[in-house]
């Protein structure tokens, strides 16, 4: 049996400019990648459904105005995260979806910005599993934190969300 890892890539700059309508100028990306022994379409629609994310994704404490059922373009929800210590409210907006391979959110809020993506593909044990974070702090504090602590704590916090997901989709949890 394979081992519960996640495979992690932190870039710097990973998305200038304006992805899903929010701005990221010198943005951070956290990429994590895990395989999962489910098929893709029951993995997207567990991810692409926020009323679940508590179950899996430690960064959320809940998930507001919305159905339980996965979300498409153009339809919002509201989310209470703890990352590093600050606890915040963020609207997200579904900017794309294309079921069961991608699904894309984001959010611009007083704290930051950042915008996620999902990509599914089904392979021989299920499906892989990748997440993209783009994030951007705002406040000239937190932002000189970007680079080291919060992207060290965003980075193990993406591994232990994805860890957490294929723990729950093959039962294990």
């Amino acid at each position: 049996m394979k081992a519960a890892t996640a495979a992690v890539t932190v870039t710097r700059g990973g998305s200038d400019g304006v992805r899903g309508g929010v701005a990221l100028q010198q943005a951070i990306r956290v990429e994590t990648t895990i395989d999962i022994g489910r098929a893709a379409g029951d993995v997207f629609g567990y991810v692409t459904t926020p009323a679940l994310w508590h179950t899996w994704h430690p960064a959320t404490v809940s998930v507001q105005d919305v159905p339980s059922r996965p979300l498409t373009t153009g339809e919002t929800m509201r989310e209470l995260i703890t990352v590093a210590g600050r606890r915040n409210e963020a609207a997200w907006t579904v900017v794309a979806c294309d079921a069961p391979l991608r699904w894309e959110i984001a959010t611009d809020t007083a704290s930051g910005s950042a915008h996620i993506v999902y990509r599914i593909v089904a392979n021989d044990r299920g499906c892989r599993f990748h997440r993209t974070l783009d994030y951007r702090s705002k406040g000239r504090f937190w932002r000189l934190l970007d680079g080291n602590l919060t992207r060290w704590i965003l980075t193990r916090q993406s591994a232990r969300a994805l860890r957490n997901l294929r723990a729950v989709m093959e039962g294990k949890w």
